[in-house]
């Protein structure tokens, strides 16, 4: 490897600069590009994120988690965009530059805040790197009743040499990024951060995503570099534009992850801890509703959401046994801010002669309600519905509780960080079907 000098005062990084070596065809194996990395925190005091990419022919996503990696055994130093060599600390932690941290908290912290270590020039392997970072335990603390639950925890940088030693940080934090304030996910994430403190002394850091095209790996990445992070609960976008990089941001994520209401990508790599809501189970407690009140001309009317599609394949289950409920339409993707959309649905029901309807999403059922009402149908009378996943206050509505959603969520997350590897699991919740009345009697009529 070509180890030439670039210059300690150098702050541009040419990626033709002939630095690295070619990559091999089958790509640099992790142990290999930390190595590579460290070489390069060698001559230069910071390098940058696109700069290795580049030069070991990966991703930006591949290089962040190794200087994440390397950053949590004390190797190196986390900035923004890059990472900082330890070398270019003075011996009262002051650096030599200013960079700006990735810090929750505080985004123009500097390196001199953050706590010092020192380093080898040699201990770059993938074994030291393991051997370096050691998951303490979570520590059962035994309650009242006789039970044990996990209790406060911690990373340690185990003792590598009497000369290579790191400050142990304590790691209490566990990461929640779920969308932006709407229905159930501020209920989500208030109760997981009651009984992380609660039941598990634990603290969380919430930060909101968005269901727009908007780059979600930033956000994670933020809760990630946090020294004290034990492990992330996520929902990740549908949108196309951003869900590739952040599944694949999420494979590569070294803490453990647990995933909310979200299937990944069929062929993705990785696997992970989730729980869901058993849509399935609710269509068939919403039609045998419908059925016990003496409807049989039934139909379905589904946005696009990313929990359409469960609730689709539970319709399309039960209509195969049919046991006297006809079909009367599936309708999918539709917009409830589409005033064609939503005419499609309504002109639908009243030629089909559909006596009850199950809606999903909210916004779609009051959307229908409007425009039914418009056109003289009106709720329970002339049809009967029953919103899924909705807080509408006069529809009769099937859903999970946020408390539950919580509780699951963060139960997978503890033992996860417990036991990294015990086999992953799912949970799914059967959802309540909450009766407002929006369901009528077809005796009655």
């Amino acid at each position: 490897m070509n180890q030439r000098e670039t210059g300690a005062g150098s702050k541009k990084q040419d990626p033709s600069d002939g630095s690295f070596p070619k990559p091999p065809a089958a790509g640099w194996l992790p142990a290999q590009r930390r190595e590579l990395i460290l070489n390069a925190l060698l001559r230069e005091s910071v390098v940058r994120v696109p700069y290795l990419a580049q030069m070991m022919g990966t991703t930006e996503i591949t290089v962040r988690r190794d200087l994440n990696n390397l950053a949590r055994a004390g190797l190196v130093r986390r900035v923004r965009g890059g990472a900082l060599a330890v070398k270019s600390l003075d011996p009262q932690g002051q650096s030599v530059e200013s960079f700006t941290v990735s810090s929750p908290n505080n985004a123009d912290a500097t390196l001199a805040e953050m706590p010092k270590a020192s380093v080898g020039t040699n201990a770059a392997s993938e074994k030291e790197i393991r051997r370096k970072i050691n998951l303490d335990r979570i520590v059962s603390r035994g309650s009242t009743d006789g039970k044990t639950s996990a209790g406060a925890s911690s990373f340690a940088m185990d003792k590598a040499s009497s000369q290579d030693r790191a400050a142990a940080v304590r790691r209490n934090r566990i990461g929640v990024a779920l969308p932006e304030p709407s229905f159930i996910w501020p209920s989500v994430t208030d109760a997981i951060r009651r009984m992380a403190a609660e039941r598990f002394d634990l603290e969380i850091v919430a930060k909101e995503t968005s269901y727009e095209t908007f780059p979600e790996v930033d956000i994670l990445e933020d809760l990630a570099t946090d020294p004290q992070m034990l492990g992330l609960i996520v929902a990740p976008s549908i949108e196309p534009d951003v869900a590739p990089e952040t599944w694949q941001w999420l494979t590569e994520c070294q803490l453990p992850v647990t995933i909310l209401e979200r299937h990944p990508p069929q062929w993705l790599p990785g696997f992970f801890d989730s729980v869901h809501t058993d849509h399935p189970a609710g269509v068939r407690r919403g039609l045998q509703h419908f059925r016990q009140h003496g409807h049989h001309r039934v139909g379905l009317a589904l946005g696009r959401t990313p929990t359409a599609g469960d609730i689709e394949l539970g319709w399309q289950l039960m209509m195969q046994e049919g046991d006297g409920l006809e079909q009367t339409f599936l309708l999918k993707d539709k917009q409830p801010y589409a005033a064609e959309d939503v005419e499609q649905i309504v002109q639908t029901i009243l030629e089909t002669h559909t006596t009850a309807v199950l809606v999903h999403p909210d916004y779609l059922s009051i959307a229908l309600v409007q425009a039914l009402e418009r056109r003289g149908c009106r709720i329970p009378d002339n049809l009967s519905m029953i919103t899924i996943d909705g807080y509408t206050k006069r529809l009769t509505v099937l859903r999970s509780s946020a408390q539950d959603l919580a509780s699951a969520a963060l139960r997978l997350q503890v033992r996860r960080i417990q036991d990294p590897d015990r086999r992953i699991e799912h949970v799914y919740i059967e959802p309540a079907l909450i009766d407002r009345g929006s369901v009528a009697d077809m005796a009655d009529k």
